[in-house]
């Protein structure tokens, strides 16, 4: 494979995922943004399960999730108007992160981690594959180029975009 095509698949599968990716980062800031505004509200309503452990947890909150599909609307409606993505299927992609996202909050607190608590590759892929679940249901599967390269990239991306967050006073944790 020539450098000049990586490059290029590098930038498609970007692309591509963008939506995905804009809708995991967004609750960092929205959430940020509401809390001094007044209480927050926990998308499981405080909800404990039989093992003792909240469904989702206290950081998995409405506020988070409507500001991240807002931005991965937005990611969607640019990329649409520049003529690099469509609409529906970037929509679906946010909407599938942010699933993938609250499924991976659940399994934490299956394993008894607390939220913020790590779990290594967990935490970097499961809004990434809930993104890429949705997308393969509702418009047929990436390509397995790019599918290899999003799963490649995104774990050093998010880390990455993480510690950026962290450094910026957005996060309480660099992972």
């Amino acid at each position: 494979m020539s450098a000049d095509f990586a490059a290029k698949l590098l930038v498609r599968a970007l692309i591509w995922v963008l939506p995905a990716y804009v809708a995991n980062a967004t609750p960092v800031v929205t959430v940020r943004l509401y809390r001094h505004r007044g209480k927050l509200h926990p998308i499981d309503g405080g909800l404990t399960l039989q093992d003792g452990r909240r469904l989702l947890g206290e950081n998995k909150t409405w506020e988070g999730f409507l500001g991240g599909l807002l931005g991965g609307t937005a990611a969607s409606m640019a990329l649409d108007y520049l003529g690099l993505h469509s609409f529906p299927e970037g929509v679906t992609l946010s909407f599938g992160a942010l699933l993938g996202d609250l499924l991976g909050a659940f399994i934490k607190r299956r394993l008894g981690l607390a939220p913020g608590a790590p779990a290594p590759l967990l935490d970097q892929l499961d809004f990434l594959f809930g993104g890429l679940l949705l997308h393969s249901l509702l418009f047929g599967p990436v390509d397995l180029q790019t599918l290899a390269v999003l799963i490649l990239v995104t774990p050093l991306i998010h880390w990455a975009t993480n510690a950026a967050a962290f450094l910026l006073g957005l996060k309480q944790h660099p992972w």
